[in-house]
C-alpha cells in the first residue's frame, strides 16, 4: 500500500513539475528577457500540449497497467477534458509558480551583479583617490629634503628617516580602507616633524589628543588632507598665531579640527584637489556617518570634522 501511494502521488506530482519547469525554462526567458513575444506564445501552446500529455501518460500507461489504477471508473475522457483541466487547474497555479521564481531569481542575480559592480567601482574609485593623495605629499616631502641637503643641514638624514617612516605607513594603508585611529596620529605627528625639521624649526603647530584613541577606527590617510592644506595654504611661522589641530574621542565619535591663519597666496596650484578627494572619501566609506565643515573668511580658514566610528 505504501508503494501504491508513492506511485500514485509521485506520478501526480510530475504534472505540476511539469507545468513549472515549462513556464521557467521554456517561456520565461523569451517572454522576460529577450522580448520574444511570438516565442514566448507558441513555448505556452506547447506546455499546455505537453502538460495533457503528461496528464495522459500518467494515467493510462502508469496507473492503470501498473498499479491497476482508473481514476475515471472505466470511462475515456475527451481530450477537450484533459486540456481544460491542465488549463483551469494545474496551470493558474504551477505554470505561474515557474514564470515568478524566473522572475525572482533574475532580478536577485541583475541586484547582486550590480552590487558587485557597484563594489568594484567603489574600490577603484577609492584607490585612484588614495593614489591622488600620497603622491602630493611625495613631491613636497623630497623637495624640502632636497633644500636641506643643498644647503648641507644636519637635519637632512633625520628628515629622511621620517620621509622613510612616512612612506612605509602610506604604502602599508593604502592597502586598506580603514585604520587604527592610533597609527593615523602617529602619522600626522611624522608628517608635522618632518614639517618642522624642513622649516628649520620656524613652523608653529599646537597638536592636541584627548579620549581613548585605541580602539577606534576611521578611513586611512583621510586626516592628513587637512593637515598638509593648512600648511600649504595657510600661515605657520607666526608664534601668535599657530596651527591648531584638535582631535577629541568620544564613545564613538571623532572630532577633529584644524584651524590656521590664512596666507594671502597658495603655495602650490593644486588647491582644492585634497580637500574634494576627501569628501568623495567620506561619501563612500562612511555616508550618513559624518559632518565635514569648512569655514573660510579672510583671516582663518577653520575645518571641522565629526566622524562616528561605529
Amino acid at each position: 500500500m505504501f508503494l501504491k501511494y508513492f506511485i500514485l502521488e509521485t506520478g501526480y506530482i510530475a504534472i505540476p513539475v511539469f507545468c513549472f519547469y515549462t513556464g521557467y525554462g521554456w517561456v520565461a526567458k523569451p517572454l522576460f528577457v529577450s522580448k520574444q513575444f511570438v516565442k514566448a506564445f507558441l513555448y505556452f501552446l506547447l506546455s499546455i500540449i505537453g502538460a495533457v500529455a503528461v496528464r495522459y501518460a500518467v494515467e493510462y500507461f502508469v496507473f492503470l497497467p501498473v498499479l491497476g489504477f482508473d481514476n475515471y471508473r472505466g470511462q475515456q475522457w475527451p481530450a477537450y477534458a484533459y486540456i481544460s483541466n491542465v488549463f483551469f487547474y494545474y496551470f493558474p497555479r504551477y505554470f505561474v509558480y515557474g514564470l515568478m521564481y524566473f522572475f525572482g531569481e533574475n532580478w536577485y542575480k541583475a541586484r547582486h551583479q550590480q552590487q558587485l559592480l557597484e563594489k568594484e567601482r567603489t574600490a577603484a574609485e577609492l584607490a585612484l583617490l588614495r593614489s591622488q593623495i600620497n603622491p602630493h605629499f611625495l613631491f613636497n616631502a623630497i623637495n624640502d629634503i632636497y633644500s636641506l641637503s643643498y644647503h648641507k643641514s644636519d637635519q637632512a638624514p633625520l628628515a629622511l628617516l621620517k620621509l622613510s617612516e612616512i612612506l612605509r605607513y602610506t604604502l602599508h594603508e593604502s592597502k586598506t580602507e580603514v585604520t587604527h585611529l592610533k597609527d593615523e596620529i602617529k602619522y600626522l605627528e611624522n608628517v608635522i616633524e618632518l614639517q618642522r625639521i624642513s622649516a628649520k624649526g620656524n613652523i608653529y603647530v599646537d597638536f592636541a589628543v584627548e579620549g581613548d584613541i585605541n580602539t577606534q577606527r576611521i578611513p586611512s590617510l583621510l586626516l592628513i588632507v587637512f593637515v598638509e592644506n593648512a600648511f600649504k595654504h595657510g600661515v605657520i611661522n607666526d608664534p601668535d598665531h599657530p596651527v591648531t589641530i584638535k582631535l577629541a574621542v568620544k564613545n564613538n565619535e571623532v572630532d577633529f579640527s584644524v584651524s590656521n591663519k590664512a596666507g594671502n597666496y597658495q603655495k602650490d596650484k593644486t588647491g582644492g584637489i585634497g580637500l574634494n578627494n576627501a569628501k568623495r572619501r567620506l561619501e563612500l566609506l562612511s555616508p550618513g556617518k559624518y559632518h565635514l565643515a569648512i569655514a573660510d573668511n579672510t583671516l582663518y580658514y577653520n575645518v571641522n570634522l565629526t566622524l562616528q566610528t561605529n
